[in-house]
């Protein structure tokens, strides 16, 4: 029988492996610290005596609290901390929003849930929050017997503006009142001065007017949220162009997470960010008390219990992108990869310094093991 010779290791091998792997684990250790904590604090930081980044936004409308976000994070400083210098544009009929972010001429706007229809037609827009978690659309509806519900204004007049029109009309088809049921009266201008002259019997409004507000109090009109029939949209939608998102990364998280804090600041100071608006931005010449009836709805549509201001979850998304694929605004089979922006991507999520603290305890008792055991065969 042929045997073979046994190789024997040298005494002190076994020595020189542990020795070899302690000083690899207090490497890794050192690593992990060094990247770990830094990353963890520092978001949200401005550099000191760097200089801040300019940066523009276009809104989608007028200068109103529905913008409390913006000019709440300008005049807190919340962007000057993050190392931002913030100019507001206010919206004008002649501006295409979506196209002054897409093109560069502004590195943020905000639209409503129609953002992924210009994604869908071409344009590389990117979702980064939801300021309005619900939509400001509803149906004001003149009282008359029978008149309940959307799903009661057959062979009814009913008027859209352009802001209004997608979500009403998806409304009525919701509550069992497809075209052809009602008569539809699209670009509707005032729609308070449409049903007080009789011109329609039902018309898309926004929720935070006060003048709404008025008529709802008088008792002779009825709102209808399209919420009841399950129809629920994203408003006021904070976004920007895959080109800022892909150079400049850092700078999009910064000014995101700057701007829902403005958010919460003017949810919770709402008589404060009215009066600033008040003092420099009310181009609109609304009084306070217009200003603040604004606000009060706001608060319920922006941060609704249970919520985190500006999440905005795939499957919401995925209802609206079936409500345009079934008016005709989608192509069936759109789909959302790349365009809802996760904050945490490329980043540390939130439990991610927790994961790499328990790694370095973990690396350090298995330096401490190995020490240890090295000791004790000296």
């Amino acid at each position: 029988m042929t045997t073979f010779p046994r190789l024997r290791a040298r005494p002190d091998h076994p020595r020189r492996l542990l020795r070899a792997l302690a000083r690899m684990t207090l490497v890794l250790t050192a690593w992990a610290l060094m990247t770990a904590l830094p990353a963890a604090g520092a978001q949200g930081l401005a550099v000191e005596g760097k200089p801040r980044q300019m940066v523009s936004v276009q809104l989608g409308g007028k200068y109103q609290f529905e913008f409390a976000a913006f000019i709440a994070a300008l005049e807190k400083a919340y962007y000057h901390e993050a190392g931002l210098d913030v100019s507001l544009r206010e919206w004008s009929p002649a501006v295409d929003v979506a196209k002054e972010v897409a093109d560069g001429r502004a590195d943020f706007g905000t639209l409503d849930s129609t953002l992924i229809v210009e994604r869908a037609d071409g344009r590389p827009v990117i979702a980064l929050a939801a300021l309005l978690q619900h939509s400001p659309v509803g149906l004001l509806a003149r009282r008359q017997p029978g008149i309940a519900a959307a799903g009661d204004l057959a062979g009814q007049r009913v008027g859209t503006g352009r802001a209004t029109e997608d979500e009403i009309l998806a409304f009525l088809a919701a509550s069992a009142l497809p075209p052809g049921k009602f008569e539809h009266l699209p670009a509707i201008g005032d729609a308070r001065r449409a049903l007080l002259a009789g011109q329609v019997d039902a018309v898309g409004v926004f929720v935070g007017d006060a003048a709404v507000g008025e008529l709802i109090g008088s008792g002779d009109y009825l709102l209808l949220l399209p919420r009841s029939a399950a129809i629920d949209f994203y408003a006021t939608l904070l976004f920007t162009s895959e080109s800022v998102l892909q150079a400049q990364p850092d700078m999009v998280r910064a000014f995101r997470a700057a701007t829902v804090k403005g958010l919460d600041y003017a949810l919770d100071h709402p008589e404060e960010v009215v009066d600033l608006i008040l003092a420099r931005y009310n181009t609109q010449g609304r009084s306070r008390e217009q200003l603040l009836f604004e606000a009060r709805q706001i608060g319920g549509l922006a941060r609704p219990a249970g919520v985190e201001p500006g999440v905005m979850s795939i499957a919401r998304w995925q209802h609206i992108v079936d409500v345009y694929t079934a008016q005709g605004k989608l192509k069936p089979g759109t789909d959302l990869l790349g365009f809802v922006y996760d904050p945490d991507a490329g980043g540390l999520g939130p439990f991610v310094p927790w994961m790499l603290g328990g790694a370095v305890i973990g690396l350090l008792l298995v330096a401490w093991g190995t020490r240890r055991f090295l000791a004790t065969r000296v």
